[in-house]
């Protein structure tokens, strides 16, 4: 009789834990990035180019991508992932031309952007990236940078992503 209770209890513990775990993953932004995985490439004046271009595939978990960033002249490594602590997404970034950088991610009106700090010219500039998806197959890559803490930003560029390959989770 003791066992029967006692497999009652851990079976109702689990399913509660179950439950909690779902109702959690619903109210973070965890699954933001699950179209991320494919082939990417530029689009310019409605042509496909061969680069820059990047592939993405999943990484060490259901919320962690790896990138492989092929770029005019270089090539590149990233990470992009959700850190449960800090329920944000967060990007690492490293070039074979000896560049490595770390960004923050944050939420703006809906979309995760990534954040840097740069020194240009002895004078700090906040940088900031996002990948905002058009439909399944597009993103538009969009970086801005602002001289005054965030309160103005300029557009340095725009581009057009299509997916042309997918692979299924």
């Amino acid at each position: 009789m003791k066992i029967t209770k006692k497999l009652c209890f851990l079976f109702l513990a689990l399913s509660t834990s179950l439950s909690i775990a779902q109702d959690k993953a619903k109210l973070d932004d965890s699954s933001y990035y699950d179209f991320w995985e494919g082939d990417w490439y530029q689009v310019v004046d409605g042509v496909v180019r061969d680069k820059p271009r990047f592939i993405v595939r999943r990484g060490m978990y259901a919320s962690a991508f790896e990138e492989s960033w092929q770029m005019e002249g270089y090539k590149a490594k990233a990470w992009r992932a959700w850190d449960t602590r800090t329920q944000q997404w967060d990007f690492a970034w490293v070039a074979e031309i000896g560049l490595f950088q770390i960004w923050e991610g944050r939420k703006v009106d809906g979309h995760w952007y990534i954040y840097r700090t740069f020194v240009i010219d002895g004078e700090e500039v906040l940088s900031r990236q996002a990948f905002i998806p058009m439909d399944e197959n597009t993103v538009i890559r969009t970086s801005e940078h602002s001289r005054d803490d965030g309160t103005t930003w300029i557009l340095r560029f725009e581009e057009t992503y299509k997916r042309l390959s997918h692979d299924s989770p």
